[in-house]
């Protein structure tokens, strides 16, 4: 039974499409969350926040901080008092870009 170089070169296109389609449908959980480790509490001061919500990707929410120092970017536990804080201030505000700076001026306790 032999096969054409056509039928040959088509099989092996359909074998890499089909193999391509399986590789990006691998679904790990908690791999793609942008914080592979976190940090219970930070003393450095604290420029900036970003709240990462749940999703399908990722099933916990991320707490991403910038430092003002070094502008270093660390994830806070979102479990932790201060990771507590940014996101209570965050839902008060509304999620609203715009009045992070208010969560920022205010304490943690």
């Amino acid at each position: 039974m032999a096969f054409t170089p056509k039928a040959c070169s088509l099989f092996l296109v359909v074998l890499l499409g089909v193999c391509i389609q399986l590789n990006g449908a691998q679904y790990v959980p908690g791999a793609r969350c942008k914080c592979p480790g976190t940090i219970m509490h930070t003393q450095e001061i604290i420029d900036d926040f970003e709240i990462i919500e749940k999703t399908h990707y990722c099933n916990t929410t991320e707490i991403i901080v910038t430092l003002a120092e070094d502008g270093a970017r660390r994830c806070l536990n979102p479990v932790g008092r201060k990771a507590m804080f940014f996101i209570n201030c965050w839902n008060k505000i509304n999620k609203d870009d715009k009045q992070k700076k208010r969560c920022l001026k205010r304490k943690a306790v």
